[in-house]
């Protein structure tokens, strides 16, 4: 008995050991990679926002891990990409755990908007936004061959995806989901090899730059500070609605 045991434990610690080394090597391509593209590289997380995202499947009973990140630090952090680990721990503790693992590639978008997801039609994913709406089929039947659009603002739909967007989308490489809310794009694909992660993070920035000029009009970004509002944390409460004197 105790052979069959030492025997398991054994097995178990050289996969772990194996998955390591191969995350480490992972990582030690990304770095030379970025290196002689002239981006920035760090294998932990930077940034506090990453997993703050607004898309709900990054949360809600996972728990999850960004790494190796990648950006521009000539263009700024917000655009950005990324691996991500999502771990589900079943309610029944004889299951065993569930770990995906992600290539995700985000950008800041100049409004703000609904949700949107524009999925290939022949992806089967687990990670999903519990998404309110009907899909929505765009003019090129070509598109909506290839991808599922789902949002509950079919105008927004209509206004994101125009020719050129929907050429450009129809240029990444198959498998990647397309995410859109509030200020925020997000394209996400099942673990790529570590030059696409290059590649998805350039679709990122381009895809960002390439939304029509129309959704902006139409979907202003939020404003961060009300008419009205001084924050506390400034030493004062937000003045008196009808006076000058604050409260």
């Amino acid at each position: 008995m105790e052979l069959w045991f030492w025997a398991i434990a054994l097995v178990v610690a050289a996969i772990g050991g194996w998955r390591a080394y191969r995350r480490r090597g992972r990582a030690r391509q990304l770095m030379v990679l970025c290196h002689r593209a002239d981006l920035e590289f760090s294998p932990i997380d930077p940034f506090p926002d990453t997993l703050w995202l607004p898309f709900r499947w990054l949360g809600e009973g996972r728990w999850t891990r960004a790494e190796n990140l990648v950006w521009n630090r000539a263009e700024g952090e917000d655009t950005r990409g990324f691996d991500l680990t999502i771990e589900t721990v079943p309610a029944n503790e004889d299951l065993p755990r569930s770990v995906r693992r992600l290539t995700c590639a985000a950008a800041a978008l100049p409004f703000g908007c609904p949700q949107l997801e524009i999925r290939p039609r022949d992806a089967i994913s687990t990670v999903t936004d519990v998404l309110a709406g009907s899909d929505v089929d765009m003019e090129l039947e070509s598109f909506n061959r290839r991808f599922r659009v789902r949002t509950p603002d079919r105008r927004f739909a209509v206004a994101f995806c125009d020719q050129r967007m929907m050429r450009a989308l129809m240029g990444l490489p198959p498998g990647v989901t397309i995410a859109v809310n509030e200020d925020r794009l997000l394209l996400r694909a099942e673990e790529l090899p570590p030059a696409e992660v290059l590649l998805l993070f350039e679709a990122a920035r381009a895809i960002s730059r390439a939304v029509p000029s129309v959704v902006a009009a139409l979907y202003p970004p939020r404003p961060t500070k009300g008419r009205h509002e001084d924050r506390w944390m400034q030493g004062h409460w937000s003045p008196d609605p009808i006076g000058d004197d604050p409260r």
